[in-house]
């Protein structure tokens, strides 16, 4: 399947070439560039067949399933209150919250509904298990704030390019991107660390894997030190990446027409 996909989606396979051509440029051969695309792709169709299996999984099952590095880290925090937990399109990404919610600590995370309202609300019941809250995007602020004085934790995906107006500058592979600042103002503004949390396909298994907190007053210090760890995890597994989006489309608009 992920190799039908991979010849028949034009538009988004021309994105990951662009992207990777910006991220690496002669770096990478286009022999290498390509074999990473087509991994991208296969790990996007496991994430499809992974979601199916996660919505009937049991919490006993996946216990079975994930394992966390450097969970002492987040335990530390937890004593104190909550945490941030800034994430990004990375491996299974949809597992790891779903994980913090049943075996860390109860969490809400922000998602973008689909247009189709049945199957959105499919996947928003398939989401919210085990100590999991799903909000929309747009109005989530207040309701997150809420939860935080209610001691529940916040789940970000926080790699994706913003709107000019809700962005911050950074620098990600050498290159001017937008940053969302979402965490870096509820971090701010409670007092709270940020934890950047990966995940990765182990074997049978999904590591999660826990960063060192990022505890910054500064706006654009804490969401450029959010980037950089995001860029050194997708250096070490490129093909984990969710590539498919234009994440240097304000800066270098051009290149993705």
């Amino acid at each position: 399947l992920s190799f039908l996909i991979f010849y028949l989606d034009k538009r988004r396979k021309k994105y990951i070439f662009v992207n990777l051509d910006l991220a690496y440029g002669d770096t990478l051969s286009k022999k290498e560039k390509k074999k990473i695309v087509k991994e991208i792709y296969e790990n996007f169709v496991n994430n499809l067949f992974e979601f199916i299996q996660m919505s009937y999984m049991t919490k006993e099952e996946l216990k079975e399933k994930v394992e966390f590095e450097n969970l002492d880290l987040v335990k530390k925090h937890l004593k104190k209150g909550t945490v941030i937990f800034a994430g990004a399109h990375f491996g299974n990404w949809e597992i790891s919250i779903l994980a913090i919610g049943a075996f860390i600590t109860p969490v809400s995370a922000v998602v973008r509904d689909i247009d189709n309202k049945k199957l959105n609300l499919k996947i928003k019941k398939a989401r919210e298990r085990f100590n999991v809250k799903i909000y929309n995007k747009k109005g989530a602020l207040k309701v997150l704030i809420k939860d935080i004085k209610n001691a529940r934790s916040v789940g970000l995906l926080v790699d994706q390019n913003t709107a000019k107006k809700e962005g911050v500058d950074v620098k990600m592979f050498n290159l001017k991107a937008l940053h969302t600042p979402s965490a870096a103002l509820l971090s701010k503004k409670f007092n709270v660390p940020i934890i950047p949390i990966f995940i990765q396909r182990y074997k049978d298994k999904y590591r999660i894997i826990f960063k060192n907190p990022i505890f910054e007053k500064d706006i654009q210090k804490s969401v450029q030190l959010q980037s950089n760890v995001i860029e050194e995890m997708i250096k070490e597994k490129p093909e984990e990446w969710y590539w498919f989006h234009r994440r240097f489309k304000h800066y270098y608009e051009d290149k993705y027409e």
